[in-house]
Order: C-alpha cells, then sequence, then structure tokens
C-alpha cells in the first residue's frame, strides 16, 4: 500500500510540476512528465512525412508562436518574421549564447564560432568579419575572384562539350565552383585537376554523413551514443578528421614552417584567412583564442558552412528553373537587356537593376530553406514574447523552414512564384535564410554575392536543360538539414 501511495504521489507531483512550467510558455499539445511531447512527434514525423510539415501542422493549431517538450526540456518555435525580428534582432543581445549539440561540443572542443558561446565565440566571429572585410568580401575584389573562378568551371564545361552542349552533375560543377571560392578565400588554393578528386572524395563522404546525421544525433548525450552507437559515433569522428586534415592541410603546414623561422607574413599583403590568423599569432604569440587548433577548427567552421549552404541552395534553385522554364526565360530576358544582350559580365553593381533576379533568387531561398530545424538560442531570463510568456532555462528559435512556408505570409507557399515579391517588395525581408540576430551566418555577404553572380551569369551564358526526371521531392524529409537532390543537367551554349 505504501509503495502505490508513493508513486501516486510522485506521479501527481510530476504532472502539478509540468502543468506550471506549462503555464509559463506559449501553447503548444499536452506534454507529459519526462517524456514531453516525445510521443507527439514520433507520430506526425511518420504521418506527415517530414520534420518542417510537422512544424507547419504545429504552427497552425497553436500559432506563429509554439512550445515543444523534447523529453523535459521546452522549446518554443518563432514562425513568423516579425516576432523573430522583435526576439533576435531587438533584444540581440539576450539570445547570442546557442544550445550546442553534445555531439558538437565533443567534436569542437570549445573552438570556433559554431559551437562555442561567451567570449571565445565574440573574438573568432568579431576576427573572421573583419578578415574579410579587409579581403574585400561584398566588394569589387571578391568579385573578381568569384568571377575568376566561374571562368575556370564554365572553361571545363565548353572544354568538354560536344555540339555545344555539356551533361554534367549539378552537384559536381557547384561543389567545385563554390569549394574553390571558399577555399581560396581560406587558404588561398583553388582545386584544380590535381586536387578536385581529392575534394570530390571528401565532399562525397560529407554529403553521406549530412544524410545519416538527424535531430537523434543532436540531442542524444554523449555516453549514450559512445556506448550504443558506438560503430556511428566512431565513423562520426572519422569524418571530421579527415575533413579537417584535408581543409587545414595548407594551414598546417604554413604553421610549422611559421614557429620554425621559414615563413613569415607580410602585414602589408595577406592572402587569405590563415595568413591573417598567422599573423595574429607571429604578432602576440598563442593564447587560449589564437593557435593552431582554434585556426584548424575556424577553417573547417568556415569551409563547411560556406561550402554546404550556398551549394544545396544552387542546386536546389536550378532544378526549379528547370521545372519552371518560364521563370528562367523571364530573368535571362532582363539579364540581356541590363549587360548588351550578354555583351559583359553582370556585376555586384547591377543589382538595383536586376529586379526579377532579385526576386528570383529570393524565392530559390525560401523553397531551399536549407535548415530543417534551426538552431536553439538559450532563454536567460523570463520574458514575452509575441504577447507569450516564456521562462527561463527554455531554448528558443525562429523555425525558418516553418517561416518560410507559412501561409499568412506567403500566399500559396507551395508555389514558386517569384512575382510574389514584385507585388510586394516587403516580402524580400521577411526571407531569411540566414538566420536572425547575431548568430546569422557570418559568411551571408559572401553567400549573396555568390548567388547573385553565378546565377546571373550562367543564364547569360548558357540555356539549361534536364537530363533525365526532376523531382522536388525531400531527400533526407527526417534531417535536421536538407539535401539536394540528384540533378544531372544540360548546359546548352548560348
Amino acid at each position: 500500500m505504501f509503495v502505490i501511495l508513493f508513486i501516486s504521489f510522485i506521479l501527481s507531483w510530476l504532472v502539478v510540476r509540468q502543468y506550471q512550467k506549462v503555464s509559463r510558455l506559449p501553447p503548444g499539445p499536452i506534454s507529459l512528465p519526462l517524456i514531453g511531447n516525445l510521443p507527439q512527434i514520433l507520430y506526425y514525423l511518420w504521418s506527415t512525412g517530414s520534420v518542417v510539415s510537422t512544424l507547419d501542422l504545429f504552427r497552425k493549431r497553436y500559432g506563429n508562436i509554439f512550445t515543444l517538450w523534447v523529453g523535459p526540456l521546452p522549446h518554443v518555435s518563432i514562425a513568423d518574421y516579425e516576432t523573430a525580428h522583435e526576439v533576435f534582432v531587438k533584444n540581440a543581445n539576450k539570445y547570442a549564447d546557442k544550445f550546442h549539440a553534445p555531439l558538437f561540443q565533443e567534436i569542437k572542443k570549445d573552438r570556433g564560432v559554431l559551437s562555442t558561446n561567451g567570449d571565445h565565440w565574440q573574438e573568432m566571429r568579431r576576427f573572421a568579419l573583419q578578415t574579410f572585410r579587409n579581403m574585400g568580401v561584398g566588394k569589387d575584389v571578391m568579385e573578381l575572384k568569384i568571377i575568376k573562378e566561374l571562368n575556370a568551371r564554365c572553361a571545363d564545361i565548353d572544354n568538354a562539350a560536344v555540339n555545344g552542349v555539356t551533361t554534367t552533375q549539378a552537384s559536381e560543377f557547384f561543389d567545385l565552383t563554390v569549394g574553390s571560392i571558399i577555399n581560396n578565400i581560406l587558404v588561398g588554393k583553388r582545386f584544380d585537376k590535381d586536387t578536385k578528386r581529392e575534394f570530390l572524395k571528401i565532399k562525397n563522404a560529407l554529403d553521406s554523413a549530412f544524410e545519416l546525421f538527424t535531430p537523434f544525433d543532436m540531442t542524444v548525450p554523449m555516453w549514450v551514443l559512445k556506448t550504443f552507437f558506438n560503430k556511428r559515433y566512431s565513423n562520426l569522428m572519422t569524418l571530421n578528421d579527415e575533413t579537417t586534415g584535408f581543409v587545414a592541410k595548407e594551414a598546417d603546414s604554413r604553421y610549422t614552417q611559421m614557429k620554425s623561422g621559414q615563413y613569415s607574413i607580410d602585414e602589408n599583403n595577406i592572402q587569405d584567412y590563415t595568413d591573417a590568423f598567422l599573423l595574429k599569432i607571429q604578432k602576440d604569440g598563442e593564447n587560449k583564442d589564437f593557435n593552431i587548433e582554434s585556426l584548424k577548427t575556424m577553417i573547417i567552421d568556415l569551409w563547411i558552412t560556406g561550402q554546404e549552404t550556398t551549394t544545396t541552395t544552387l542546386i536546389s534553385g536550378f532544378n526549379q528553373l528547370l521545372l519552371h522554364p518560364d521563370v528562367m526565360e523571364k530573368a535571362r530576358a532582363e539579364l540581356m537587356k541590363i549587360t548588351g544582350n550578354g555583351s559583359r559580365p553582370l556585376s555586384l553593381s547591377d543589382r538595383p537593376k536586376t529586379t526579377y533576379l532579385n526576386a528570383m533568387i529570393a524565392e530559390v531561398q525560401r523553397h531551399a530553406s536549407i535548415l530543417n530545424i534551426n538552431f536553439w538560442r538559450i532563454n536567460h531570463e523570463p520574458t514575452y514574447m509575441g504577447g507569450h510568456m516564456v521562462d527561463s532555462g527554455t531554448f528558443v528559435t525562429a523555425q525558418l523552414s516553418a517561416l518560410h512556408i507559412n501561409e499568412t505570409v506567403f500566399e500559396n507557399p507551395e508555389k514558386f512564384d517569384p512575382e510574389r515579391y514584385i507585388r510586394d517588395e516587403s516580402l524580400l525581408q521577411k526571407v531569411i535564410p540566414f538566420g536572425v540576430g547575431k548568430r546569422a551566418c557570418l559568411g551571408e555577404s559572401l553567400a549573396r554575392s555568390e548567388l547573385y553572380l553565378i546565377f546571373g551569369n550562367l543564364l547569360l551564358r548558357y540555356n539549361f536543360k534536364p537530363h533525365g526526371k526532376l523531382s522536388t521531392e525531400e531527400v533526407m524529409p527526417y534531417s535536421f538539414a536538407k539535401r539536394p537532390c540528384k540533378l544531372e543537367m544540360q548546359f546548352v551554349k548560348i
């Protein structure tokens, strides 16, 4: 009898405690003590078929700001632009700290910008932004580098053409183009015929890992992963070591030479991010922030984020253009008019005049919306969001995947319609693929320049046709991020 009473008391206490916690949060499905909403989440993932459709279902039921309990932890999702802007931009300093998956913490060891908070994160972000600014990211000098790399890839396409037509995998073309641009910025080297095969091998391994990587990996404690999923853990760690070794090989070599006196950096002739970082070490000595391990971690952080998101957006975008050839023709007609019938390349200075191309890229980014689940920020104090109380200790995020298909913001969200931004220019600012606030992507300026110049100049040079079946079906609907579909297409010289 005593045991039954004790168990009843514990259960009653847990239920009351859960009710008290729920009352200090935005609405959401009924949650249970300890397991939260896991049964509902798993059921709707199965019944709707994807992470994004599950989040959209909860948004429609509970409003643009809703709470889901993942086990005993509450997660508040914001799915409208105004609330997201109010929380993460107007109160940016309050939400600078990000929740980091235990696996990321194990890999990064409190280094870099992806999986750190506090002083180290601020120092690494500030240094990277300043270095990119000094290197001309977003300016004419960076435009020249992007165009130079695009020219090199187009030369490969033209050399392989048969009767003016080249058939190729979109992933290989864009991986090499974007990969060479970011690699040039980080370590001063592009991928040529001698190195591109090694790069593509590493990139394919990364793609396989991303396809396996799920929300489970982002939440499970490390002891569980090591004990019950040791092979999965070992594979992920090995892949990280191999990728870091590949992308940071040049930095490692320069560091060793610098320590032995065989390499010295001229502060008046900084060529890449690695030189800027090593110059800092050369002048001030190594410390907890600036050391070779931090440099290698920053290179892999910047390389993966700079490579993956832009490449995925380009592949998704050309898939949409092949499905909507009228959009492609309308964008090309605008570009031909502005560039004197293609007599010169498209430049970043043309942006104010390319209304339709700007709208097309915005619609591509809305549909691509890379992250199925956005990274969580930590709410450190009780506050109101969108009229709802949010208790301290809660995880909060702007759920971009749900925001970008919110029909109260984007009418007929499933439709690919660049014209929507011409009818209503205010919609442009509501497409936020790079995130909002202090944790927004620090490579946003570079990515925007790449997308504009690559989309625009490719449309000036080629007509594009599909080679095989086209589809907009998600490749990995249960993953934390979208994966691009396999797209083979033909480059037809204009």
